[in-house]
């Protein structure tokens, strides 16, 4: 019997204190054999139609990546079938993606072609109005996010002047002598690419970390205030496994993405996280705090609780205005829903999976 394939679930883009942050350029493997851009409204059905794909695949045995979408988790921004080298995009706005290999590697699948475009004229006020509506949202969102990625640098600034740099030096050199001195060095350049493993979404914060470091995978979980030297840590490990030749995941903070908070190594099956559900799974627990001078940082208890309590009110308040663009993108999927064509999509659908197949030899 074929085993039935895995699939690792992760945001490739992001609401965060800096607007939409994307990392889209990094869902397509470099020497991909087929990149399909599917285009068209809401509630056309992209994103079922990468669903049924990647079920068809996960059942003939092939591991699959799931791009959540950050406005609306149950949504797919993308699909990746690694083994195959083939990437399905949503190339919708704001995530707008266009071939970068007309016909050679790159292929648009417009499923605006199915649709009855009379009747969806008759629309045309109503849907430019809800846009405005969910543009106007997302805009005062980032702007409570901006506002709590703010208050995040006040508290890691705070913290940051508390932390004794030569202990942490000291950390990550045996850090290093514990996880990549003995590897062997690998003929080739190391790679990195650069996802989300978590979103802040309709739903408040949303992660798949149990998909993107599975049970096998040695996890070190790294316990910390926010500044206390995380970012730092995971590009130090990062910039070390690069220049033995492995290749990395880096997994940004979805506040702000200049921050990090995963380092996953797949070839050799570890990864460091900051995310607190890992850290019963993990086996290894990166203690950021004996770096820090706690009579120093006691002593600005007070200013840091205050913070805390500011950022996570800003924090839901954005929440709470995605939500409010996600019911109006909602709505404005019954001006395209009942104007679809589903069975040619479907029938499109299929001979996409088959045009698959063949590439990869079924």
């Amino acid at each position: 019997m074929t085993r039935k394939g895995n699939s690792k679930e992760v945001f490739p883009g992001g609401n965060t204190g800096n607007g939409f942050h994307s990392f889209y350029n990094y869902i397509i493997p470099e020497d991909a054999n087929r990149i399909f851009i599917l285009k068209g409204g809401p509630g056309v059905g992209k994103s079922s139609f990468m669903r049924k794909i990647a079920k068809e695949f996960m059942e003939l045995g092939y591991d699959v990546e799931l791009h959540h979408c950050s406005s609306d988790n149950n949504s797919l921004d993308g699909l990746v079938i690694p083994d195959i080298n083939v990437a399905l995009i949503d190339g919708t706005a704001p995530h707008v993606v266009d071939p970068k290999n007309p016909g050679g590697v790159d292929e648009i699948l417009n499923l605006g072609e199915y649709w009855d475009e009379k009747e969806m004229v008759e629309n045309k006020d109503a849907i430019i109005k809800c846009n405005k509506e969910v543009k106007t949202n997302f805009f005062s969102a980032y702007h409570y996010l901006a506002s709590a990625k703010e208050i995040q640098s006040d508290i890691e600034t705070t913290v940051n002047s508390a932390i004794d740099k030569l202990k942490f030096n000291n950390m990550l050199t045996e850090l290093k002598s514990t996880y990549i001195d003995h590897l062997d060095k690998k003929d080739k350049v190391g790679k990195e690419r650069h996802l989300f493993d978590s979103a802040i979404t309709p739903g408040g914060l949303w992660d798949y970390i149990d998909t993107i470091i599975p049970k096998r995978y040695s996890c070190s979980f790294i316990k910390g205030e926010l500044g206390s030297g995380q970012t730092e840590l995971l590009r130090f490990l990062a910039d070390e496994y690069l220049l033995k030749g492995y290749d990395v995941e880096l997994y940004h903070q979805p506040l702000n993405p200049d921050r990090l908070q995963t380092l996953v190594i797949n070839e050799v099956e570890i990864a460091f996280t900051t995310n607190q559900r890992m850290e019963r799974k993990a086996e290894n627990i990166i203690d950021l705090e004996q770096n820090v001078n706690k009579e120093l940082l006691n002593s600005r208890d007070e200013e840091i609780e205050k913070d805390k309590e500011t950022m996570s009110l800003l924090f839901d308040e954005a929440v709470n205005r995605i939500s409010k663009a996600k019911k109006v993108h909602d709505d404005m999927e019954k001006y395209y829903i009942p104007y679809m064509n589903f069975n040619d999509i479907t029938d499109l659908r299929i001979k996409t999976a088959d045009r698959i197949k063949k590439l990869a030899g079924i």
